[in-house]
């Protein structure tokens, strides 16, 4: 993700195209029925603007996924899951993990391979949906942008 604009071009693009946040992002309901134009609710702290997709109550389901900017380098934005996101990732890699190692050492272990192979592999589609809509929502602020 690189954007090939001035530092107020992209800035000001961004308060146009946010709805403001007080809450942090990993922890606030993006979800909203109302569709003003509004592409990502935004976060502003001293050193970086934070952004996560307006989600509609059908993809509320979505994992989180957040666009980080830093003040001082606005051309190069970041992406990354939200906690909650890292957290469930990890809860479902671990227990696959187990299931498959405890399955290894103890052959009489009944526990289900498949079905925590099946969560983890759902949770990372989830994801690559998120991902998806994300970047369509980045590559609209990219238009806006331009105009």
């Amino acid at each position: 993700m690189k954007l090939n604009h001035s530092s107020e071009k992209i800035n000001e693009a961004i308060r146009q195209n946010s709805k403001k946040s007080s809450l942090i992002l990993d922890l606030a309901n993006t979800t909203s029925w109302i569709t003003d134009e509004k592409l990502f609710f935004g976060r502003e702290s001293k050193d970086k603007i934070e952004l996560g997709r307006t989600k509609t109550p059908f993809t509320a389901i979505l994992p989180t996924l957040i666009i980080v900017f830093k003040k001082n380098n606005l051309q190069s934005p970041k992406l990354r899951l939200s906690i909650f996101g890292y957290l469930l990732f990890s809860v479902l890699l671990a227990a696959f993990l187990f299931v498959m190692v405890k399955k290894i050492v103890d052959s009489t272990f009944e526990g289900n391979l498949l079905f925590a192979m099946f969560l983890l592999l759902f949770f990372l589609c989830l994801v690559g949906v998120e991902l998806y809509l994300t970047m369509e929502s980045f590559k609209k602020l990219k238009q806006r942008i331009k105009e």
